[in-house]
């Protein structure tokens, strides 16, 4: 043993060294195959929702006065408003399908302004495209989805309620302001103009009027009554900040914002899980005021997305329910009723896709019928899409929410394009639909 001792120090004389460093060099081979490998990037494919056949407008005819408002504005000395009102949920809500719709036809026709608002985040999502809020965001506010709500509410569906000597105040381009109120006393409103670098380019087109204040008393059987004051300002297209202070137990029903020039405007009246019967617990006598002072020529009512999910609904009682309140809305304001159906819905549980799908049926055909029944015109929006279904391929192209609900900024861009572009080509064709007949 001595001698192959002997033989193992002269060929490895630090054996115990040489241990070492096979043990360290093991331990660095393991810690870099322990080491998480950079992992590579899976590119999806990019899903392309095709082009869909213009959905039409059914029972375009009906909307021949909103037309003739359109040719006039087409006309260099026609200085008018053309006014159009955008009732529906919370698609409508952030004011991103209305305000691509609000972006095209005021590029077309001329800017009208903003339009009513409600000048605070009264339910989650409310945004309004051109206005910048300042103060007073946080409000308390009532709504028509309140249960045993007493329905003193604006066009908006909604109400605020301003806190005892609460404030607000809001920048934007506006040449007139029209503010609704519930009380016995008026606000105090001032008004200055503002350099806002966030502020919208001057608004451009024909002046409508000089300076002028606006007044306006109705009294409400059993309740405060309806207040609407405002003024025109003698620059229309300056960029100004409104503060309004409200004396106690006043309730605020909206901001109107006028440009001052002729135009387009187009306002958003969008509400969070809004159905379209909601509108049935407007105080009628408050409702039919409030359309009666604002005189729109058009009505837009794009609900069913929260109906369809409705199994309780009666689509007999439904659909001559709706047609009773589409008779009411276009006899209280005077304009033209265009109707637009759900859009297409899945939702994220599997069970309840049958149920949600047979629904979107149900309500496209009620809301159709009751349309037609009243004098209204329809858009199907579900079939502007490309139909039952469609909203899982808008969801692969970007298009569409995880929730198979709700749609992204492009897909509601998308959508607005579509009801602009069917609405233009029945404008463009005026007429050829009676001479069909």
């Amino acid at each position: 043993m001595g001698g192959e001792e002997a033989r193992m120090k002269r060929f490895f004389p630090a054996s115990r060294w040489f241990r070492a460093a096979l043990a360290l060099l093991a331990m660095a081979c393991l810690g870099q195959a322990a080491a998480p490998r950079p992992r590579r990037k899976i590119r999806r494919p990019v899903v392309k929702v095709a082009p869909q056949a213009a959905a039409k407008i059914e029972n375009a005819r009906v909307l021949a006065p909103f037309f003739k408002d359109l040719e006039r504005l087409e006309d260099p000395a026609g200085e008018r408003v053309v006014r159009i009102m955008h009732f529906g949920d919370s698609h409508t809500a952030a004011d991103y399908w209305t305000g691509r719709i609000r972006s095209r036809l005021q590029a077309r026709f001329g800017d009208g302004g903003p339009g009513l608002i409600l000048p605070a985040r009264p339910w989650r999502g409310y945004h309004h495209e051109g206005v910048r809020l300042v103060e007073g965001l946080q409000w308390p506010a009532t709504s028509l989805r309140e249960k045993g709500g007493d329905g003193l509410v604006g066009c908006t569906g909604g109400a605020l309620l301003p806190p005892q000597d609460g404030t607000f105040r809001l920048r934007a381009v506006f040449g007139e302001y029209r503010i609704q109120v519930l009380g016995d006393a008026p606000p105090e409103v001032r008004v200055a103009p503002v350099a806002d670098p966030l502020a919208l380019p001057p608004i451009q087109g024909p002046r409508l009027k000089e300076p002028a204040t606006y007044t306006f008393e109705k009294p409400l059987e059993g309740h405060p009554a309806l207040r609407i004051l405002g003024r025109s300002e003698p620059s229309p297209n300056c960029p100004r900040e409104i503060a309004v202070s409200f004396p106690p137990g006043c309730r605020f029903l909206g901001l109107d914002l006028l440009s001052g020039r002729a135009g387009i405007v187009y306002d958003e009246l969008g509400l969070n899980g809004a159905e379209l019967l909601d509108l049935e617990r407007w105080l009628p006598e408050l409702r039919e005021t409030l359309l009666g002072a604002i005189r729109p020529d058009l009505l837009v009512l794009a609900y069913g997305t929260n109906d369809l999910g409705r199994p309780d609904l009666d689509p007999r009682d439904y659909t001559v329910r709706a047609g009773a309140l589409l008779a009411a809305l276009k006899r209280e304001s005077g304009a033209a009723i265009l109707v637009v159906g759900p859009l297409d819905r899945l939702g994220t549980r599997r069970r309840q896709v049958p149920a949600l799908k047979a629904g979107a049926d149900r309500i496209v055909r009620c809301l159709s019928e009751a349309a037609r029944a009243s004098g209204c015109a329809f858009w199907d929006a579900r079939k502007a899409m490309g139909g039952e279904g469609a909203i899982a391929k808008w969801r692969r192209a970007g298009l569409a929410q995880p929730d198979l609900v709700h749609l992204t900024g492009p897909g509601y861009a998308r959508l607005g394009n579509q009801l602009v572009d069917a609405l233009l080509t029945a404008f463009e064709h005026r007429g050829e639909e009676r001479e069909s007949e």
